[in-house]
């Protein structure tokens, strides 16, 4: 019972995902993005590489110190980052298109989850067009959906981490 519910949810999940956009549904279905790591430096210089997340559900936030629509999502991000990290939900802020101080804005801030800078290479591999853009991780590295939103409370961000959490938890529901 409990496995045809996650099953269920899951694929629900994968639904909700890969319905929004043509470009979450290219890379919800394209296994060409997963295996791919990359390395990026973060904002102390040291270098974060994506396959450190493996094992674990990751949420990328592709942002902009320009972007209005980041400044609103971001917010919701370290909330839900405040919630969840602690059983075992990553997020990383990764910085693109930027033309100014990156470093400035997230000590002004005061974000507790980690950025890395320059990662325009990265956005292209995930097909990431525009800021806010937010790549949904599986703990097995299968990238879920792409998405553009900017809404802090957008349902897809709490159904993630709970069923994220679940699926790393060996299949167990999480309670809220």
């Amino acid at each position: 019972m409990l496995h045809r519910r996650l099953l269920i949810v899951l694929m629900t999940l994968s639904l909700l995902l890969s319905a929004c956009s043509d470009a979450s549904q290219k890379t919800a279905n394209d296994n060409s993005y997963l295996g791919q790591d990359w390395t990026l430096n973060n904002l102390e210089g040291k270098p974060i590489t994506l396959s450190d997340y493996q094992g674990q559900t990751t949420l990328l936030v592709f942002w902009a110190t320009w972007c209005p629509y980041c400044k609103k999502l971001l917010p919701g991000i370290e909330e839900l980052h405040q919630k969840y990290h602690q059983q075992g939900l990553k997020v990383l802020a990764v910085n693109i298109r930027e033309d100014w101080k990156p470093e400035v804005y997230w000590r002004n801030h005061e974000y507790q989850f980690d950025t890395v800078v320059e990662g325009d290479e990265v956005a292209k591999q995930y097909g990431v067009q525009g800021t806010p853009g937010l790549v949904f991780i599986a703990p097995s590295g299968k990238v879920l959906g792409v998405q553009s939103f900017s809404d802090p409370h957008h349902p897809l961000l709490e159904r993630f981490a709970t069923e994220g959490i679940a699926m790393m938890n060996g299949n167990h529901t999480t309670t809220q």
